[in-house]
């Protein structure tokens, strides 16, 4: 009786392998985009080598999914274009899940969380961060973000500066230029934990608005790739089960994202 059972579960993984392998024949080679000046998500080594969690996990998505997956590196705010425009297929830059952008691209699971904080390099001064603790100090963040679409929201009275990368926001932030820089949680940690961002720390609570920030990060296609998003969610889901997500999360990062 149990063998009964089964049969269906086990025509419909098989199903699923099938059509998995007809897509990838199919869609040839699969363009993921990526910044390479997010660490540590997406950064090139000394070497010149593009890595970072967000790189590996697309790598070990796309070889879970059977897809021949390539990535490429682009400024953040050309993304949403050459998606548009077909010169890409995937954006992997730790864009947020919103109901906003869920009218534009399609999105794949959670790949991860989307909470927020603000750094300092002077944390003894800033003991809170809110927008009447902020009033007049250097508050700065990735333009064309969710981060950056908070701040201006509720950061008015701060003088709000925008940058084209953390990394950017980052060595002014070193440099003293800016007192607070809002970033994901992840990215924080890594800069606190360089040798730019000796004597930096996280200032006030963790961020979790889901109005600006979402339902969490994601990998972004085109509306109209519904066949590509199916097969990257089934590699997620293999990699969550077989392992591979958890050991890239502890190769990155001491806490779960």
């Amino acid at each position: 009786m149990a063998s009964t059972q089964r049969r269906p579960l086990v025509f419909a993984a098989l199903l699923a392998i099938a059509m998995v392998a007809a897509l990838s024949a199919q869609a040839g080679e699969v363009k993921v985009a990526s910044e390479g000046t997010y660490k540590p998500f997406s950064y090139f080594t000394a070497g010149g080598q593009l890595t970072g969690f967000d790189v590996e996990l697309a790598a070990a998505i796309c070889k879970a999914a059977g897809l021949d997956c390539v990535m490429v590196t682009m400024d953040y705010d050309g993304m949403m274009v050459a998606l548009k425009e077909k010169k890409i297929d995937v954006i992997d830059s730790g864009m947020s899940i919103t109901a906003k952008r869920k009218k534009v691209v399609a999105f794949t699971d959670r790949t991860r969380t989307s909470g927020k904080r603000f750094v300092s390099c002077a944390p003894d001064k800033f003991k809170k961060s809110g927008p009447e603790d902020l009033k007049g100090d250097i508050v700065g963040t990735q333009a064309d973000t969710t981060s950056a679409d908070y701040i201006k929201a509720f950061y008015a009275g701060s003088d709000i500066r925008l940058y084209k990368s953390m990394d950017e926001a980052f060595a002014d932030l070193s440099a003293g230029r800016l007192d607070l820089a809002l970033s994901q949680d992840a990215t924080g940690y890594a800069f606190i934990s360089s040798p730019a961002g000796k004597g930096c720390a996280f200032v006030g609570d963790r961020l979790d608005d889901p109005k600006f920030f979402g339902e969490g990060v994601g990998l972004a296609l085109r509306q109209s790739d519904a066949e590509i998003v199916a097969a990257l969610n089934a590699g997620l889901r293999k990699i969550l089960a077989d392992g591979t997500y958890k050991a890239l999360n502890d190769k990155y990062f001491p806490f779960s994202v």
